[in-house]
């Protein structure tokens, strides 16, 4: 009995001894179940995010570049003036005259300025016509002799011209005689005051100085009231109000929106690497919705874009074609001679390119799981594969499906870490 309960006593004391290291040994050792979760999550994000590596194909003899439709020319009417809108002329889409006043604001608070402004204008004009008429007479006006009265006056009117006539001529006869004699002057003329003509001469003068300035001051109230007016500089269509009646502005507030849309254009971005051969008056190719046109180049800008690295091209579109400013639209650009259109290119599957507007996207995944966005430029599609002609390198790898909410920084494993 004694040797039982030793035996038994024994497998005890080793259960409990063992039980402890390994409960000392499972405590110690760090867990590996976080690594294996992990790892297994990776595994399942690395599967739903397929990637694939770009490879090789011929390029496109053209590149296909996307581009807007703009008018010749957009005008924005801006407010010259603080007021309140009294006038808005036709609604978007409305044909407008050259001098067509397109929005106009309140001129209620100019009107008795202008009032007074014409009033000065009458008085200054008055003033005026009386210093000159006070001129005219001290010049030419009629005197009376201070002695002998009127009588007098004419006797010697009469009587002086013949004298001095009469001293010329015996002058003349006989030399020597009257030599140095002055002419006879009548009263009236030996009695001008020469200070008083020049007074009136300075009045008439200062009249006319008060009457250019009251017509200063209306021209200036003209173009007071002509600010409160935007009015179109040529004719065109009224592409867009931003303003309503009794809307409220300050100067430099953009009123209206006036184009061109006779001629319209399109205006693509241009490699600088695909600009020689481009001129103007080359013909390209250019998709319109679902139609197909050929458009004449008509601007090539003189200087490139330093962050794109691309030169801005218009086309301009024939007359009559459906179209209107803001439609997308696609030009076929022709490759240059040294860029050898046979060359290879950079080929992803047509599944991998991701559209944000208007630009074509893909994201490529680096070693260590981040996402990056790049801005490609895309050549010919043959099958499921499109050239690449700008964006991408071979040999690294893309998302073969973006997801809609894919973005740039994003990474691999860091949404299930």
């Amino acid at each position: 009995m004694s040797s039982k309960f030793v035996d038994f006593a024994g497998f005890l004391a080793a259960a409990l001894i063992g039980g402890g290291i390994v409960a000392w040994i499972g405590h110690s050792s760090p867990p590996k179940t976080s690594e294996t979760a992990r790892s297994a999550s990776n595994a399942a994000l690395t599967q739903s995010v397929a990637t694939t590596e770009v490879g090789r194909m011929p390029s496109a003899a053209r590149v296909k570049l996307g581009g807007a439709v703009e008018p010749r020319e957009t005008i924005r009417l801006s407010a010259q003036a603080p007021g309140r809108v009294a006038f808005v002329a036709g609604k978007e889409g409305d044909r407008l005259g050259a001098g067509q006043v397109v929005v106009a604001l309140d001129d209620e608070a100019l009107a008795p300025e202008y009032r007074a402004a014409w009033a000065g204008l009458a008085g200054d004009m008055a003033a005026t016509e009386n210093a000159r008429t006070q001129l005219y007479h001290s010049i030419y006006g009629q005197r009376t002799a201070p002695m002998g009265g009127p009588a007098m006056d004419a006797y010697e009117r009469m009587f002086t011209p013949f004298y001095n006539m009469a001293q010329g001529f015996f002058g003349n006869m006989f030399p020597g005689m009257g030599t140095g004699a002055a002419p006879m002057m009548t009263q009236a003329q030996s009695q001008r005051s020469w200070p008083a003509l020049n007074t009136a001469r300075a009045d008439w003068e200062r009249q006319m100085a008060g009457l250019v300035a009251s017509q200063s001051r209306l021209d200036g109230l003209d173009q007071r009231l002509r600010d409160r007016r935007a009015i179109a500089p040529q004719p065109g269509v009224l592409l867009s109000r931003h303003v309503r009646v009794g809307d409220v502005v300050q100067p430099g507030q953009p009123l209206a929106d006036v184009a061109d849309v006779d001629r319209l254009f399109v205006r693509i971005e241009v490699p600088t690497n695909l600009l020689a051969a481009l001129n103007v008056g080359d013909q390209v190719p250019v998709t319109l919705g679902a139609t197909n046109l050929w458009a004449p180049v008509d601007q090539i800008f003189p200087a490139a874009d330093a962050a794109q690295r691309t030169v801005t091209v218009k086309l301009a579109l024939p007359q009559g074609t459906p179209a209107a400013p803001g439609m997308y639209a696609v030009a076929w650009i022709a490759q240059s001679k040294a860029a050898n259109p046979s060359a290879d290119a950079p080929a992803i599957p047509t599944s991998a390119v991701a559209r944000r507007g208007s630009q074509p996207l893909a994201f490529v995944v680096d070693g260590r799981g981040q996402i990056d966005m790049r801005i490609i430029r895309l050549g010919d599609v043959v099958g499921d594969r499109v050239a690449v002609l700008s964006g991408l390198a071979v040999g690294e790898r893309v998302v073969s499906e973006p997801a809609p909410n894919l973005k740039a920084g994003d990474s691999l494993y860091g949404t299930l870490r």
